[in-house]
């Protein structure tokens, strides 16, 4: 072999060697994809979780949690809270969940659209709404983060109405929709233009649907912004130890509450009337 010959030998070999090397690496790496670094990104807790796209249930929850208002004094650290120990309880009983936070209008209304995309006849629908709520000539509003409220007739222009959430979940075909609504608070906004909060308005049920609400119809709770969420915590202990279906547990709980208010209607013990806000 020549002196020129031997060099070029000696690089084809090395190149080769390169290749071939080269080659096992690509296996390696497409066999362990969990070494890339988007594979150990987490979500955000700011952010949407949505997980209808991925998985497909006849039992669908979408779990709305305002605790940072702009035109609210301090956060409601209870909702954060809330919807994390719900999203848990309902997720171990087989509903797939979305949680959407600090949601503006616009986010409230675009995840109640893909709930009812997702949502296939005879399926279990739950909404969650934890923030302020805010009633207007009897219809009850869920209020977005964005909101600019200053007279009652924003109400019904920035809020999300709840009874046109139940309404456009029943075009689904779901055979339940299940309503809970963490949002009796007093709030910034009804001291605009109010005496004092009113809390929500009764709200109608059909055969088909369950409303629970963290207070009685005209009533506001008064721990507002601080720990634990008892509304939830009352809706986890009943729920995680039983193993019958959640919209079982709820609708006893919906018809218990119904038969309380009744009596108290009835009794003659006079309800406490709300202080100014």
């Amino acid at each position: 072999m020549s002196r020129t010959a031997l060099p070029r030998t000696l690089m084809a070999a090395a190149v080769l060697l390169g290749l071939v090397s080269t080659g096992f690496a690509s296996i390696a790496l497409v066999k362990r994809p969990h070494d890339f670094p988007w594979h150990r990104a987490e979500i955000p807790k700011s952010h949407a979780t949505n997980q209808y796209s991925t998985v497909r249930s006849d039992h669908l929850a979408l779990l709305i949690a305002n605790a940072n208002y702009p035109d609210a004094d301090a956060p409601l650290p209870e909702v954060a809270a809330g919807a994390d120990l719900l999203a848990n309880v309902l997720h171990s009983h087989g509903f797939v969940v979305e949680v959407v936070r600090d949601a503006t209008h616009a986010g409230i209304t675009e995840a109640v659209n893909r709930l009812k995309a997702e949502a296939r006849p005879g399926a279990v629908v739950l909404v969650y709404f934890g923030g302020f709520g805010v009633q207007s000539r009897g219809q009850n509003y869920i209020i977005p983060v964005d909101a600019k409220i200053w007279e009652e007739r924003d109400i019904r222009r920035d809020g999300v109405n709840v009874e046109e959430v139940l309404s456009v979940l029943s075009q689904s075909g779901a055979r339940e929709r299940i309503a809970l609504l963490d949002a009796s608070r007093r709030n910034p906004y009804e001291r605009r233009f109010r005496d004092y909060s009113h809390g929500l308005a009764p709200i109608g049920e059909d055969a088909n649907s369950i409303v629970i609400s963290s207070r009685s119809p005209e009533q506001v709770s008064e721990n507002a912004g601080t720990l634990p969420n008892r509304f939830v915590n009352g809706l986890a202990a009943e729920i995680s130890p039983s193993s019958l279906p959640v919209e079982e547990i709820l609708a006893a709980k919906a018809a218990v509450s119904a038969g309380d208010r009744r009596e108290q209607e009835h009794s003659e013990v006079p309800v406490a009337s709300n202080v100014n806000s």
